[in-house]
């Protein structure tokens, strides 16, 4: 399914689901089979102040992947295996901005995506061999 039929497909699907309800966000990854050389990677969302992710390096954000229960700010940790399409729901809690972050055996300089407040309603995520291609967002 190519990302914008995603987003329109979301669309639909959101007008009717989320009135009422709580705010979410929707997070789907697309990635080719020869993402991260063709083995599973670890997708890892976080909730930010907004500022800390610029300047954090690769290596303290993948340290954070394995404390998750030690991090109050990792919200999801999720394996992404190439070529197959992958959606996260993120409910609207604390406030804050999320950050996603791709832990690609050799990252590019695209390895993580901030999504700022007012966060979307959907953001599509296509992953190249290395690091983050495109993002789109779907706004509320």
């Amino acid at each position: 399914m190519t990302i914008a039929r995603t987003l329109s497909f979301f669309a639909l699907l959101g007008a009717s689901s989320l009135a009422g309800c709580a705010t979410t966000t929707r997070i789907y990854v697309e990635s080719r089979k020869e993402t991260n050389g063709g083995e599973p990677l670890y997708m890892v969302v976080r909730s930010s102040d907004g500022k800390s992710f610029v300047t954090e390096r690769y290596q303290d954000a993948a340290a954070k992947l394995f404390t998750r229960g030690q991090d109050p700010d990792v919200i999801a940790q999720e394996p992404i295996f190439p070529g197959r399409p992958f959606t996260l729901t993120i409910e609207d809690a604390d406030k804050k901005d999320l950050v996603v972050y791709f832990f690609f055996t050799k990252p590019g300089n695209n390895w993580r995506v901030p999504l700022r407040r007012p966060l979307p309603a959907e953001a599509a995520i296509d992953l190249g061999a290395n690091d983050i291609q495109k993002v789109q967002v779907r706004k509320r």
